[in-house]
């Protein structure tokens, strides 16, 4: 029920962070994988994947890098839509509009092309999979459009998976919290603040998500769709003793 050997799976954003990560589990588990990412190098040619370079938000492109991956491995078992990007964009009275823009244009709209060429190129009985954040439930000030376009990801997910339930293809989000990767150091803010802020009292390492992921991504899942799975290390539980130490220190 959790294999996932033979599947095709195709990855977006995955020329680093979460995405390459899946893109290495998924080929070391057996997977044919595709890598989508706006970087045309492959990020992993001794595993074999598959790379096919596209902006996520250039409907053409994507359709293009979709339909390549299809004709060069078959049709789709897994389509997992992770890329994204963050960008602090200050006091909303200040913010620079071109900002929002970027953001939503990669984030949302980037997110809503995946899915709509998962649709097509799926079998039926296939999985989506799509990366929100934390931020979707937990903003933080000064990354308003970050949340906003995360709070998106989980609404299309829910939507997907009422349009595609009858061709039994499963549409599910999932929503880390802060993770370890190039461009979120241990030593960055929103890591140490994890430190107090979590349960777990850590941030997560990418190697954390790989499990919700296979999961998601295998026939164990055949009964799942329409959630959303915070991967946050108890974040979104409330406020932890550190915390309230803190507060009322």
């Amino acid at each position: 029920m959790f294999n996932v050997k033979d599947k095709h799976v195709l990855i977006t954003g995955a020329a680093s962070g979460i995405g390459l990560g899946l893109a290495e589990h998924f080929a070391t588990q057996g997977a044919t994988v595709s890598t989508v990412d706006i970087s045309e190098k492959n990020p992993n040619p001794s595993l074999g994947l598959n790379h096919f370079k596209a902006d996520v938000s250039n409907s053409e492109e994507l359709h293009s890098a979709f339909e390549s991956a299809v004709k060069r491995n078959g049709v789709l078992d897994v389509v997992i839509n992770n890329a994204g990007i963050a960008i602090e964009e200050g006091a909303i009275e200040n913010a620079d509009i071109s900002i929002l823009e970027k953001v939503l244009n990669i984030n949302v709209k980037g997110v809503y092309l995946g899915i709509q060429n998962a649709a097509k190129y799926l079998t039926d009985g296939g999985s989506i999979i799509n990366t929100g954040s934390l931020a979707a439930s937990v903003t933080f000030p000064e990354y308003c459009t970050y949340s906003i376009s995360k709070s998106s990801v989980i609404q299309m997910t829910k939507n997907a998976a009422l349009q595609l339930g009858n061709r039994k293809i499963r549409v599910n989000s999932v929503s880390p919290g802060t993770v370890l990767t190039p461009m979120e150091a241990e030593s960055g803010d929103e890591a140490r603040i994890s430190k107090t802020c979590t349960a777990l009292e850590r941030p997560a390492d990418i190697s954390d998500l790989i499990g919700i992921y296979h999961f998601l991504a295998s026939d164990a899942s055949r009964y799942i769709t329409g959630i959303d799975v915070k991967v946050d290390g108890g974040w979104s539980a409330g406020v932890t003793n550190k915390a309230l130490a803190c507060l009322l220190d």
